[in-house]
């Protein structure tokens, strides 16, 4: 049982990790990747629980996979790592919206920008004035662009329409992801 908790933690720690970055774990291949990972977290749940009422030693690892089967899905799905990363760069964001290009032209330019943790490689403003910061570009036959934007507008982005998807972090500030 050690081993599984472990190992739930080890993964656990992984894929919150990896959630900071838009894109990363947006460009798992297919839904069958995560039915299979949900599928392993369910038996290790399993085993947890089985474990919890037939032993009568230390419970401990038990707990460690349950808690890492639940919470890790809960807090990726309310994008928590992010946010909280996020909170921590955002006043490196706002510096640079004072030099944002700009606004009507849906037109991308290079940017270069070290912040740390993130590379913004382009950045475009659009015609309401929302300020879309790429810091990843996925590769393959469907390219898409990934990062964070100041006032998105709903309809799409200066990066294109196509499976445009937004999600708030705070305030104004929100997640992108769009084919392009």
């Amino acid at each position: 049982m050690w081993f599984l908790a472990l190992t739930s933690f080890v993964l656990s720690g992984f894929l919150l990790g990896l959630s900071v970055f838009p894109g990363v774990l947006e460009q798992i291949p297919s839904p069958a990747d995560w039915v299979l990972g949900g599928g392993l977290a369910l038996v290790a749940a399993g085993l947890a629980v089985r474990h919890l009422f037939e032993s009568a030693r230390p419970r401990r690892r038990a707990i460690v996979v349950l808690l890492c089967a639940v919470l890790t899905p809960i807090l990726l799905l309310a994008n928590v790592p992010r946010r909280a990363i996020f909170g921590q760069y955002r006043g490196e964001f706002e510096r640079l919206l004072e030099q944002a290009p700009p606004p009507g032209s849906r037109a991308v330019v290079g940017l270069n920008a070290d912040l740390r943790i993130y590379w913004v490689d382009q950045w475009g403003t659009d015609a309401r004035g929302g300020t879309y910061f790429r810091t990843m570009a996925g590769s393959g036959p469907s390219r898409a662009s990934f990062g964070f934007v100041h006032r998105p507008n709903p309809d799409g982005s200066p990066f294109g329409d196509q499976d445009y998807k937004l999600h708030r972090l705070t305030g104004d500030w929100y997640s992108f992801a769009v084919a392009e």
